[in-house]
């Protein structure tokens, strides 16, 4: 059984992503980062990787997204934050407990 593989440049990859109208962008996105880490080998996070992905087909992230993100962030750290309170008083209750134990 013959093995044939394509072998595909990185401007060919990009130039039938960009021309695709009928794959969605975020399968787009996907796509791109899939081969720059099968293909190109190229390990980072993720977020670098999508945004390297966004740059090269052009893209980028509406206002809108970024405000979505931003409050996402702003959220997560509120949540974060009342959630370390939360444990420092935990804590604090558990050191009196044990300080009440010992005397």
């Amino acid at each position: 059984m013959d093995c044939v593989s394509v072998i595909r440049d990185n401007t060919d990859i990009l130039e039938e992503l960009k021309n695709n109208t009928l794959m969605p962008n975020y399968l787009k996105i996907k796509t791109y980062k899939d081969y720059l880490i099968n293909e190109k080998k190229y390990y980072y996070p993720d977020a670098l990787m999508e945004w390297v992905a966004r740059e090269q087909l052009g893209l980028q992230r509406t206002e809108e997204e970024l405000f979505k993100i931003r409050e996402e962030a702003l959220s997560n750290m509120k949540r974060i934050e009342e959630e370390d309170r939360i444990g420092e008083e935990q804590c604090k209750k558990i050191d009196k407990e044990n300080k009440n134990i010992i005397i």
